[in-house]
């Protein structure tokens, strides 16, 4: 049983989150499954022989930092003391006025009489009040305690005095004042083999949610919590495995591994973890006979077990025990990871505190293969979700305090190739955080595990107890005192530094295929670039993103300059610096007023500016829409009708920089148009030197890829990308430009939803380039989009976001479905609801969800309100369905008269245009040209619905052909 003191429950929460750890796979912030997860409290609150010590509140002098070794002798005679559940031993450690009957009521309830073992480490320190500099302290302990294989793990709060004057020779022993047992663990387990049992594994059957793992011939080895209660098996000969996911989606992913719908896998080894009371459930227990144990197989069985137990429910307790101790998994949880011959190790997951909570996950190529929420989920939480809806606490402001120190290019090894760049940073992050849940006893934040933290504090709650997660990114903060109402307010202060990895851009247009170094040109080495943002976890955060405000005020070497989310500060100085520069460091100051759903930074050396900033200027709507703004009265933060725009550049993209003043001021005042409104008062443009394009677009700034030549004579041709449109060259600078309105101040709820963002951003370029260089070019570019979304959708709906792809390990597929897809679709929304509701529902949309994070469903009742026409079809469709169109088509002449005399030949007549759908009826826009003798011609967009469509067109003569789809503006091959 876990259970945790009231307030004292970060032990408990670490492991609740256990359960929902998450492995993201690449794409930028967004999820891709949910695997076997391992909790962990690795991390000291300061370095080995070092304790963080704490002035209190209001306090002018600090006491000097305390060596750990100094607290050494009394936590080893704590230690001894409750190894022996000597209640005398631990009240001869009292200082002289401490309460001996409090600290005896405290000693039996901590001190258990059945304990095997102990063990006690300190985890921070802070000076007491009222005590001269260094006499007294308030130590945090953490104390495990074994009886057999369970476990118990504690928290106190001891407060220490020295009872004598510093100075003496040799120093008094430290004495015990007061104590607290702040936090509690229990059940925890020290599982192991049963080396002395074994069973037949004939016909046993392991089940899961659409899973099936059944035995033919082997061994089983088991583990047990308690004696009759077993909490893993290890499964040895041989199995079949299948697993067939309900979801039709998923069906479709498993089609694209193993060519059928069902996913069959012979199976060599298993390990199976699942909370003892379940076992009768999951596992046919009836056709378990004992057997012989055989030594080779034990052996065998015993490295299945000790390669698959620290991945799945796993506690590491650092210094405090180097056993492998772990939790059973609540009732609804279970794990089977299993070694095939056909994919390697695949991990099934049941996770039920997950929307999505069933996972078929492949460990080798870390790729998902399925992920969907149960049958009993489906039931109940309908198709759309938050990855908010779980969230116990909301941060409204974050204040950051950092340092950077370029480290340069960072290697795995002296043999590897070269990963990344990266920076020292040090840093302090204090966040403004809000109780949104009842039952709060822990925050659980992400930061990377490359950061070292130092200590986590509140100014109001005192020094936090906090632990780290290996392999999560995260820390598990504990929250004193009883759960906080719902409403309350508070700070939590991280101190913390390490070597980071800067992040790639966001958005490599060139994909991942191409392995080639972007700070690498024939001109000698580009300008060092260094980016962290939403996918390096550079500061500590909510576990999913979320809107906040924030001051960030950041120190870079003299020679680099800065740019980060928020509006610049009128003293910070010149981004660029001459070659040289003698300042030891510079300081920059930005504050994000509007609200950022991530906070972002690129370091690098930049060229000294000529151009100020640029008013851009709230233009009235134009065409294409005619209808009015939406009113801004319901919008969340503040509306501007004019931003401040800065184009900022490294030495070799100076050139290019009034270029992009002149074309980033023209798409913004066409977006802002469009919309009716800028979300930033700033934005500054970075343009970095690289071989390849690619961007990234946080919120209030955008970093631009500035292709240069590869050298030696060889190009790069990526021509053949979804998203490389020669004719359009400023493409990219309009995607990323329309990010700060889709993306930014418009987030997406959870990763099914990225084609918001991406989609939009992709159709907002298009439609600047119509405006722009007009309809040639603009149905250029929706003619690649088509060919690009035909040739990839059977891969999957545009709502598996990031995902699509993964099977078959090409990027292009998303591209081709999230970005281009999508901007199809709502292309031939637009010809289908016409200009004036297809522009007034994304006004809506935009005004609706400014500055909150949406879904599928927000924007399909937008366009219902501005149509006042259903269009749940027309999504399910196209956005969650991976099937096309089967359209037949065929057209038929009918005179209606005669000519007469001196009329001329054909007289009057109509073309009957008819499309039949043989498949799932769609509803789609699809342009017909009617072409005439002579040349002349006529066209018309047919809005094609249900199994036949059948338009009568008047005749202007006669007839020769008559062509569909020309244009490509609808997703469909017509036959």
């Amino acid at each position: 049983m876990i259970r945790s003191r009231a307030g004292a429950g970060a032990s408990a929460a670490a492991l609740a989150i256990v359960m929902a750890a998450r492995i993201v796979l690449g794409a930028p912030g967004a999820v891709a499954a949910p695997a076997p997860a391992a909790a962990g409290r690795a991390q000291t609150a300061a370095p080995a022989g070092r304790a963080e010590t704490t002035p209190p509140a209001g306090r002018a002098e600090t006491a000097p930092p305390v060596a750990a070794d100094d607290f050494r002798p009394l936590l080893d005679r704590v230690r001894a003391a409750v190894a022996t559940s000597d209640v005398e031993a631990y009240l001869a450690l009292l200082a002289d006025d401490a309460d001996a009957v409090a600290a005896r009521a405290f000693a039996r309830v901590a001190l258990r009489p059945d304990t095997d073992a102990a063990a006690a480490r300190l985890r921070f320190l802070r000076p007491l009040d009222d005590f001269a500099r260094g006499t007294g302290y308030e130590l945090t302990v953490e104390v495990l305690t074994e009886h057999g294989i369970e476990g118990r793990l504690e928290t106190w709060r001891l407060d220490v005095v020295r009872e004598s004057p510093v100075d003496e020779s040799p120093p008094p022993a430290w004495r015990i004042a007061g104590q607290e047992r702040i936090d509690l663990l229990e059940g925890l387990v020290h599982l192991s083999l049963n080396p002395g049992a074994a069973f037949d594994a004939s016909n046993l059957v392991v089940a899961g949610e659409d899973m099936t793992l059944r035995m033919s011939r082997g061994s089983v080895f088991v583990a047990e919590s308690r004696p009759g209660r077993i909490a893993a098996l290890v499964l040895l000969g041989d199995g079949e495995l299948s697993f067939s996911p309900a979801p039709e989606a998923e069906r479709g992913q498993v089609r694209l591994l193993a060519g059928s719908e069902t996913l069959e896998a012979d199976v060599t080894a298993a390990y199976v973890r699942l909370n003892p009371r379940a076992f009768g459930s999951r596992v046919s227990a009836a056709t378990l006979v004992e057997r012989t144990v055989e030594p080779r197989e034990l052996e065998r069985a015993q490295g299945v077990f000790d390669e698959f137990l620290p991945q799945s429910y796993a506690v590491g307790l650092g210094d405090l025990s180097d056993k492998a101790w772990s939790i059973n998994p609540r009732g609804g949880d279970f794990i089977a990871e299993m070694r095939t011959k056909r994919y390697g190790s695949l991990t099934f997951l049941e996770s039920a505190n997950q929307p999505e909570d069933v996972t078929l996950f492949e460990r080798e190529a870390q790729r998902t293969i399925a992920l969907y929420p149960s049958a009993r989920k489906r039931a109940v939480q309908g198709r759309y979700y938050s990855d908010d809806d779980a969230q116990p606490y909301d941060v409204l402001d974050y204040r950051i305090e950092a340092s950077f120190e370029p480290s340069g290019v960072i290697r795995e090894s002296m043999t590897a190739r070269p990963r990344l760049r990266g920076c020292v940073i040090r840093a302090t992050a204090r966040l403004a955080v809000r109780v949104t849940e009842p039952n709060l006893t822990s925050l659980i934040l992400r930061l990377d595990d490359a950061l070292d933290v130092r200590s986590v504090r509140s100014r109001d709650l005192g020094p936090l107890l906090f632990f780290r997660m290996p392999g999560r990114d995260n820390i598990v903060i504990s929250m004193p005192g009883d759960a906080p109402p719902v409403g309350t307010e508070f700070t939590v202060e991280v101190e913390y530094s390490g070597l980071l990895p800067a992040q790639e851009l966001d958005e490599n247009w060139i994909g991942r295929e191409h392995v080639v170094f972007d700070w690498v040109s024939p001109f000698g080495i580009a300008e060092p670039r260094y980016i962290y943002s939403n996918s390096s976890f550079w500061y500590p955060q909510a576990p999913v993103s979320d809107y906040a405000t924030a001051t960030l005020e950041l120190t870079v070497p003299g020679d680099y300059g800065v740019v980060a989310s928020g509006e610049p500060d009128a003293g910070n100085p010149p981004l660029g610096s001459e070659r040289g520069a003698t300042d030891a460091t510079r300081r920059f100051r930005f504050v994000t007023l509007q609200p950022a759903r991530y906070l972002s930074c690129v370091i690098s050396r930049f060229a000294i500016g000529e151009l100020g900033p640029r008013e851009v200027q709230l233009e009235s709507p134009s065409p294409p829409t005619a209808a009015a703004p939406a009113a801004a009265g319901g919008r969340r933060g503040v509306s501007y009708d004019a931003l401040f725009l800065t184009v900022e550049s490294t030495r070799r993209t100076a050139d290019r920089v009034a270029g992009h003043y002149d074309e980033a001021d023209r798409i913004l005042r066409f977006y802002a148009a469009l919309l009716g409104d800028v979300p930033y008062p700033t934005f500054t443009l970075l343009l970095s030197d690289a071989l390849l394009p690619g961007g990234h677009s946080p919120a209030y700034f955008a970093v631009l890829n500035q292709t240069m030549p590869s050298g030696a004579g060889r190009l790069l041709s990526w021509r053949g990308d979804p998203v490389a449109f020669s004719r359009y060259p400023s493409f990219f600078l309009a995607h990323e430009l329309a990010h700060q309105w889709w993306g930014q101040a418009v987030g997406w709820k959870n990763y099914h939803e990225q084609w918001l963002s991406e989609g939009l951003s992709q159709y907002f370029a298009a439609l600047y380039a119509e405006h722009r260089h007009g309809p040639e070019v603009f149905g250029d570019i929706i003619a690649r989009m088509q060919r690009w979304s035909l040739r990839h959708s059977d891969q999957g709906p545009v709502y598996l976001g990031n995902r699509l792809g993964l099977i078959e390990e090409d990027p292009r597929v998303f591209r081709s479905l999230v970005y281009n897809k999508a901007a199809m679709v709502l292309h031939m929304l637009r010809r289908t609801l016409g200009e004036d509701a297809f522009f007034d529902g994304l006004r809506r949309f935009y005004n609706d969800r400014r500055f909150e994070k949406a879904g599928t469903d927000d924007l399909l009742r937008a366009f219902e309100a501005a149509s006042g026409r259903r269009l749940t079809a027309f999504f399910d469709r196209w956005i969650h369905e991976a099937d096309l169109p089967d359209v037949a088509f065929s057209y038929r002449t009918e005179i209606r008269r005669a000519g007469a005399a001196g009329e001329g030949p054909g007289g009057e007549g109509d073309a009957v245009l008819r499309f039949e759908q043989r498949g799932k009826p769609f509803e789609m826009p699809v342009t017909v040209t009617l072409r005439y003798r002579g040349g002349a011609g006529d066209t018309l967009v047919v809005p094609v619905a249900g199994r036949v469509t059948e338009v009568r067109v008047p005749l202007r003569g006669d007839l020769r052909d008559v062509v569909v789809n020309r244009d490509r503006a609808a997703l469909v091959e017509i036959g």
